[in-house]
């Protein structure tokens, strides 16, 4: 367990050196873009930019959030599996067997318990 919560540790340590490469980058592109003048002024070109840029963050952002979900599923999955073979829990096929052979010996019982009636009303009659 402590294997999941590590990776989900370097996820989120991922996910921060990202925002930090894209920020820079922002940065730098905005500043190239006040160099290089244009139609729009260095507010509007910087608002565009974030923009375009905070969508692609977004999309990439969801793309890892999705991926580390698939993981740990597939962990923790993995793990329960692991965890209840060891405990040696019953699984829900074993439950299904247990209750049919519990339904089929109740039905026995009440058999016998009708013939031990039956019996002892004959012995009662002989008596």
């Amino acid at each position: 367990m402590s294997d999941l919560l590590d990776k989900a540790i370097l996820v989120g340590l991922g996910l921060e050196k990202k925002a930090r490469e894209v920020l820079d980058e922002l940065e730098k592109s905005a500043a190239a873009d006040a160099a290089a003048g244009g139609g729009l002024s260095a507010k509007q070109r910087l608002e565009n930019r974030l923009s375009e840029d905070g969508t692609k963050i977004l999309k990439d952002f969801l793309a890892v959030v999705k991926s580390v979900k698939d993981k740990m599923e597939e962990e923790l999955t993995a793990s329960s599996g692991k965890i209840l073979g060891k405990v040696h829990a019953a699984k829900e096929e074993d439950v299904e067997v247990i209750k049919e052979m519990a339904r089929v010996a109740r039905e026995k019982v009440d058999k016998l318990e009708k013939r031990v009636e039956e019996l002892e009303a004959r012995v009662g009659k002989g008596a």
